[in-house]
């Protein structure tokens, strides 16, 4: 055998093989894109010197929490947030992620949830939250309603005599189709 006849040979092999290895990536790719990752997020909620999110990735039947921190600017800052999710259909808890110090400085930071397997069909949410921090629920309507995660510990004590406070907070909601 000549040598240009083994490297021939070898260019063969490796273009034979080509193909399976395109076939299999095709194959991945296409179930890949049967369950697709839908994203939903609440939109960014102001909250004193911080902006907060809930965002929610649904993929088949999983479901995945998670928000964002963000702080503006130069000033050094730092709270804690948590997340909590649930399946309003089931009634089913996700839990509450510890909550996590998080420093911010003109930066945004994730703050990582759950991931879950819920049944298609099913109604799920997401709240970040700022615990000890007095805010309000997340604005549900032009009508001014507010939702109020009853998941969410309330927060700090008001005047003597008055109820805590809502903890600071921002609710997404999202639809599990799959």
């Amino acid at each position: 055998m000549t040598m240009n006849k083994g490297v021939k040979l070898l260019a063969a092999g490796i273009l034979a093989v080509v193909p399976v290895a395109a076939s299999v990536a095709t194959a991945g790719a296409a179930s890949a894109d049967a369950n697709p990752t839908t994203t939903t997020c609440s939109g960014w909620k102001l909250s004193g010197v911080r902006y907060i999110e809930a965002c929610v990735d649904v993929t088949g039947s999983q479901v995945h929490t998670y928000g964002y921190v963000s702080t503006p600017g130069d000033s050094t800052y730092s709270t804690n947030a948590s997340v909590t999710g649930r399946d309003e259909t089931v009634g089913t808890f996700f839990g509450d992620q510890p909550s996590t110090d998080v420093p911010t400085q003109d930066s945004t930071v994730l703050v990582d949830g759950t991931t879950v397997t819920v049944p298609a069909g099913s109604r799920v949410h997401a709240t970040v939250f700022l615990p000890g921090v007095a805010g309000t629920g997340t604005l549900i309507g032009p009508d001014k309603a507010y939702y109020d995660d009853p998941d969410v510990p309330l927060g700090p004590q008001g005047a003597p005599g008055t109820p805590p406070s809502v903890t600071e907070q921002i609710t997404v909601w999202a639809r599990v189709t799959g």
